[in-house]
């Protein structure tokens, strides 16, 4: 009998060390409105905050939902109803959370366990592989060191929030600490983000200032330097050290102007920042570094380059056994769909290139080519993912404009749009029309007749009539075919 009690505790023991040792975590949540398909979660990896670690769940007939996931230390968790609304969770091994989506206000209530602490977390900057959408109000300063006294202003009032709810219990020690890793590695990426544009390095007017931010870039390194023990959980340690890759070319003197510009035109910038990352990142740190730097330059297809397919091979054979891989497949995957169409695609006469299209500077020059004919224009670039979301509805469109004898000109924005790649998008996407890849003076120009200079979007799409005159601006996306043939019928003389 006493064997048995023995066995028993011992057994009762081992439940609760395996129980202590699953580290898992449960979110369970509610949709208010319309119930979406899908609930997309980012998984930790690591502990880390990774972008493309996506996994997915389906809501029920009431629109609950439940996550499970693993995660040996404190991390940040983003969940999102795709299209309407995302929150971002900051989450502990085992313990529960609970988060209602009212999608009708776009509001997400998170309740339960730290949910002010929580709450304070989803109103900051929502992650994402840049921070100067976030910094517009402090670049109007001309004085760095102002602003780098607000920046540590703001840094420490949301770092005591925290501290305040850990006084009063609400949150854990590895809570805060988390939230205080994450406050000062996103203040550091602004700073040092904003120090980058207005670090003047040639011109002997700002000398003074530059020395100050160079000043500023030893002590943020010195006290957070990426080293192979960096702790990487916050989702903005890959622009921390990205920066800091960055602060190191301007210091080393690495970054040579007519070097680069060579670079780039042969199309082999991405080898260049990898070997540059690898000068200075190691270990655990490196890979994580890798692994973004491949996530951020083939997330949406930006530039579909052949670059980034080696990189992901060299990747996959230097961590065989990191958990980055399988997430960056499905990413990559595209890019090599993207040559293998465009190697076996043929060449489609109904694909015109505007002629001596690099000199022509306002839109009146360009219509004047197309007097006589009524046409719908698209105006896109070639990083623009909602664009090329539009071009699957192209044969449609191709139908109705062929039934109204309207032509189709595409015109690439060409600041930010390679020549290369205008011409592989336009072949893959089989996009017959005419096309022509806009100067910035062209741009600049169409912008301004459009009348939306300081609001500009892409895609843009307008409607002119036979004199080249705008007759309806905006007009509807090919998405929206039924309302286009109505602005049609209305805004032309038939």
């Amino acid at each position: 009998m006493k064997l048995e009690k023995i066995v028993i505790v011992i057994f009762i023991i081992g439940l609760i060390g395996c129980s202590k040792k699953n580290h898992e975590i449960i979110i369970t949540g509610k949709t208010i409105g319309n119930i979406p398909d899908k609930i997309e979660y980012t998984v930790p990896i690591n502990g880390t905050w990774f972008y493309g670690a996506k996994k997915s769940v389906v809501p029920d007939s009431l629109g609950d939902f439940t996550i499970s996931l693993k995660s040996d230390s404190a991390s940040f968790v983003t969940l999102f109803v795709p299209k309407q609304t995302a929150t971002v969770l900051l989450v502990e091994p085992d313990k529960k959370y609970e988060i209602d989506f009212h999608l009708n206000s776009k509001e997400n209530k998170i309740k339960g366990e730290s949910n002010e602490a929580q709450t304070l977390y989803k109103s900051f900057a929502f992650p994402d592989f840049h921070v100067l959408s976030s910094s517009n109000e402090l670049l109007k300063d001309s004085v760095f060191t102002t602003i780098s006294s607000k920046i540590n202003t703001l840094k420490e009032k949301e770092i005591f929030q925290f501290r305040e709810q850990l006084e009063k219990k609400s949150i854990t020690k590895a809570f805060y600490d988390l939230a205080e890793l994450d406050r000062k590695h996103y203040y550091a990426a602004l700073e040092t983000s904003i120090s980058k544009v207005k670090y003047n390095g040639n011109f002997d007017s700002s000398e003074t200032q530059n020395a100050q931010i160079i000043k500023l870039w030893k002590k943020t390194f010195h006290q957070t330097p990426p080293t192979e023990s960096f702790d990487i959980r916050s989702p903005w340690s890959f622009v921390l050290i990205n920066n800091y890759i960055e602060v190191n070319q301007f210091n080393f003197g690495t970054l040579d102007l007519e070097g680069m510009k060579k670079i780039f035109k042969q199309r082999q910038n991405h080898s260049f920042n990898v070997k540059e990352a690898k000068k200075y990142l190691k270990g655990q740190v490196l890979e994580f570094y890798l692994a973004n730097y491949i996530l951020s330059n083939s997330f949406r297809n930006k530039e579909n380059s052949k670059e980034l397919i080696d990189l992901y091979d060299e990747f996959k054979i230097e961590y065989p056994n990191s958990n980055y891989s399988e997430y960056l497949t499905s990413f990559i995957k595209p890019i090599i769909d993207f040559h293998k169409k465009i190697e076996k695609s043929m060449t489609n006469e109904k694909i015109k290139f505007i002629e001596n299209y690099k000199n022509i500077d306002t839109f009146d020059e360009l219509t004047k080519n197309l007097k006589g004919k009524k046409v719908f224009i698209d105006i896109w670039g070639t990083w623009c993912a909602p664009c090329k979301e539009e071009f699957q509805h192209k044969d449609k469109l191709n139908k109705l404009l062929k039934s109204k004898n309207i032509e189709v000109l595409y015109i690439c924005e060409g600041k930010n749009s390679k020549e290369k790649v205008w011409k592989e998008m336009i072949k893959f996407y089989n996009l017959e029309g005419s096309h022509i890849r806009a100067n910035n003076k062209l741009l600049t120009d169409i912008i301004k007749k459009l009348e939306r200079v300081g609001s500009f979007y892409y895609p843009y799409y307008i409607l002119i009539d036979e004199n080249g005159e705008i007759v309806k601006n905006p007009a509807k996306k090919p998405s929206q075919l039924s309302e286009l043939e109505k602005e049609i019928s209305e805004n032309y003389v038939w």
